[in-house]
């Protein structure tokens, strides 16, 4: 392996070693020699990675970082994973998830055509790992590879001012699941704070500080990843509001703090875990709060994804407590102007009756897409779906980077 890859893939972990472990074999069975791999534990018990890593010490492409004399907050391990990166090129993934490392051929492509590349996001669909009891779920992919360049005046009017967002704003450009120049990182790291991460909702956080500073950013239809979900997943633990209520426990007692108590926060009434929605607006309070940049002129855009935000709840319990929380919040804020505009609609979820597997269709739909079930050819992990995919995907170094004039 050169001593600077092309590639750096991070997988940091926490006490999900089956799952890390199959990640890991699935990463490595690619044999590409210009990608990095960064495997970071942080188990209570080390020594179920440490045995398993000792058999991988001989490819000289992994850097194994074992569980430390303590637990370390989720937002440092990640840090350290970072800061071992020697790829001109980063991502981060989850180790129930799945990155090709072919994505390093793609991005000399890219930048061999295109010129710099600062960050590089694609499309994608995510994975249940298997669960007895429950059925595999219908997916699709693009079968093309659109390359799409982003102006960066779009990207800050879909992050900061809330521009067509759903619940959150539909920005991207993350180095989780996403691929980010270490030049890019490393100006960051050095801009905010000298540290990669500053906020505890990572992905959200590095994805706004990436679109202030970046300059060069595209977009791909091909899929480079596979967001996994296993049982023990984050976005497994939150499909209700007491869920979502018990995970942020749980977090602020990983962290060892309540990120709501930092003083950036004093003069907002919104708070970090009382709703995706303003998790996410109070990320940016902070930031531009901490770092001086100017906010202003999301306000009713903001307001209309909380009302998605309520509305995505299908059942009523959590409907009722986050409109409360969200009209309370509103309230207090700008001395209640925008209060009107927060009407969310409650719709239950449809009565669906138990019922065997039904066979899902596979084939090409006239979009375009291939629609085919989680677990075509008896695949049972991201990694393994991938390498059933990847024969129909377009390779990666032939990917056509030409952009429309």
């Amino acid at each position: 392996m050169a001593d600077e890859p092309v590639l750096t893939i991070c997988v940091p972990s926490r006490n999900r070693q089956l799952y890390f472990r199959q990640t890991i074999d699935a990463l490595l069975a690619n044999g590409r020699d210009d990608v990095q791999f960064v495997f970071a534990d942080n188990s209570d018990d080390p020594s179920i990675m440490n045995a398993f890593m000792a058999a991988k010490a001989g490819d000289r492409r992994v850097t194994y970082l074992p569980s430390g004399d303590r637990v370390y907050p989720m937002m440092e391990n990640w840090e350290r994973a970072v800061a071992a990166a020697r790829g001109c090129y980063v991502t981060v993934i989850g180790d129930d998830d799945y990155a090709d490392p072919d994505l390093a051929a793609f991005l000399l492509n890219l930048e061999r055509n295109l010129g710099p590349v600062d960050a590089l996001t694609w499309s994608g669909f995510n994975y249940n790992w298997p669960v007895e009891g429950e059925h595999p779920l219908p997916l699709k992919l693009d079968l093309a590879a659109r390359v799409t360049r982003f102006d960066k005046r779009d990207l800050m009017a879909r992050a900061f001012r809330w521009e067509g967002s759903l619940h959150v704003p539909l920005c991207g450009n993350s180095v989780y699941h996403g691929a980010i120049s270490r030049t890019l990182l490393l100006k960051i790291r050095d801009h905010f704070g000298g540290r990669f991460f500053e906020f505890p909702t990572i992905d959200y956080e590095n994805a706004f500080k990436v679109i202030l500073t970046g300059q060069h950013f595209y977009h791909v239809s091909r899929p480079f990843s596979v967001p996994g979900v296993c049982p023990l997943s984050n976005s497994a633990a939150t499909r209700t509001v007491v869920a979502e209520d018990a995970s942020v426990i749980r977090f602020n007692q990983d962290l060892g703090r309540d990120i709501n108590d930092d003083p950036w926060l004093s003069d907002t009434p919104f708070r970090a875990g009382h709703g995706v929605t303003a998790t996410i607006f109070v990320i940016q309070h902070w930031l531009c709060r901490k770092y001086g940049f100017p906010h202003a002129g999301y306000e009713e855009n903001l307001v209309r994804a909380m009302v998605i935000n309520c509305e995505n709840f299908r059942d009523r319990a959590s409907f009722d407590t986050l409109s409360a929380r969200y009209r309370a919040t509103l309230a207090a804020w700008h001395e209640g102007r925008y209060l009107p505009l927060f009407e969310p609609r409650f719709t239950p979820a449809p009565q669906v009756q138990p019922a065997a597997r039904q066979l899902l269709w596979t084939g090409v739909g006239k979009d375009g897409h291939l629609h085919f079930a989680e677990d075509a050819a008896d695949t049972k992990t991201p990694g393994d779906l991938f390498s059933v995919l990847g024969g129909l995907l377009v390779p990666a170094d032939e990917i056509d980077v030409n952009l429309p004039s």
